[in-house]
């Protein structure tokens, strides 16, 4: 199994740029704060939900491909649930509280959809695609279930109960799309295309903001800061080969037959801090200049580390093979 490490290169330096590119729209005075927090807003609450249902109900259906669906729904929960243990545990020193929560977060959620779906094309071609749209909804299951949990924690101003866990514009967007799916009901062509076209607003607006915030600090505090090295490589290496022996150890390797389990899941918990950390650190007023620093180096560092796991995760594969 190889990569195409020139592929992710160019996923990755497409992600820079478009940081870059809201780094310069701040320093020039088009971006400011109250812009970036109604932006994340949009976002978060009306281009989100659109891109979710339309990468499930774009899904071609079959029987067998449900199942496999299902289980990788379930390897994507367990792995987001073993990220967020860990995460608690390593990260729970952090003196500062704010940036104990982006951590947390940005330890547990990857971007998974705009730099994995890359990698998974190049590793399993159009099948890694279809799988990976099935990971997407645990993740996006997490982020506004415990991500929204996580980040609004002693946020006066935002109650979270239980019914706010489950019924919201990220949640309710899943189940939606997973309804739609199972029971085989089609979207019209016309709202397919509408739901494409805002979901595909998701990625660069997300980025901009990101490099909107990075613009309020000196770029030398993130690249001379000791700690985020340290949380990238826990994020982007050890916790992901741990991953993947564990899940190698465990015999699931070949549940799914078209591809190996292992190696798809360590790709998608080895994959950079996700964009929606800036977003959503914003939202709740969480250290945002702090969160993009965390989604900025994470990214700049990951086509390199992505690289390693996937290596590493190979060599685990052969254990008694």
């Amino acid at each position: 199994m190889t990569i195409d490490f020139s592929s992710l290169i160019s996923t990755c330096a497409a992600i820079l740029l478009l940081i870059a590119i809201g780094f310069f729209l701040r320093k020039i005075g088009m971006t400011d704060d109250d812009f970036c927090k109604k932006l994340s807003a949009l976002v978060a609450k009306a281009a989100i939900p659109f891109l979710i249902i339309h990468s499930i109900v774009s899904l071609e259906f079959s029987p067998e491909k449900l199942r496999n669906g299902v289980l990788i729904l379930i390897f994507g929960t367990l792995a987001h649930t073993l990220m967020a243990c860990c995460a608690k545990i390593i990260f729970s020193r952090a003196k500062d509280a704010d940036e104990k929560k982006i951590y947390q977060f940005a330890c547990v959620f990857s971007n998974c959809a705009f730099i994995g779906y890359p990698i998974l094309s190049a590793l399993f071609g159009e099948l890694g695609l279809f799988y990976g749209a099935f990971y997407v909804v645990t993740y996006n299951l997490g982020c506004w279930s415990y991500g929204v949990l996580l980040m609004s924690k002693g946020k006066a101003e935002y109650k979270f109960t239980v019914k706010n866990m489950f019924l919201n514009v990220g949640t309710i967007a899943c189940f939606l799309g997973l309804a739609m799916y199972a029971l085989q009901i089609p979207l019209p062509s016309f709202l397919q295309t509408t739901a494409m076209h805002i979901g595909n607003l998701c990625t660069p607006l997300s980025l901009i903001v990101t490099g909107s915030l990075v613009a309020t600090i000196p770029l030398g505090k993130m690249f001379t800061n000791k700690k985020l090295y340290l949380f990238c490589a826990v994020k982007l290496l050890i916790l992901p080969v741990l991953f993947a022996l564990m899940i190698h150890l465990s015999g699931a390797d070949r549940l799914i037959g078209e591809m190996n389990l292992t190696v798809f899941l360590a790709v998608m918990v080895s994959l950079p801090p996700a964009a929606l950390t800036s977003l959503f650190s914003n939202m709740f007023e969480v250290k945002p200049s702090f969160a993009a620093q965390v989604v900025s180096l994470g990214t700049l560092l990951s086509p390199l580390t992505t690289l390693i796991v996937i290596k590493a995760t190979q060599m685990i594969c052969m254990i008694g093979s």
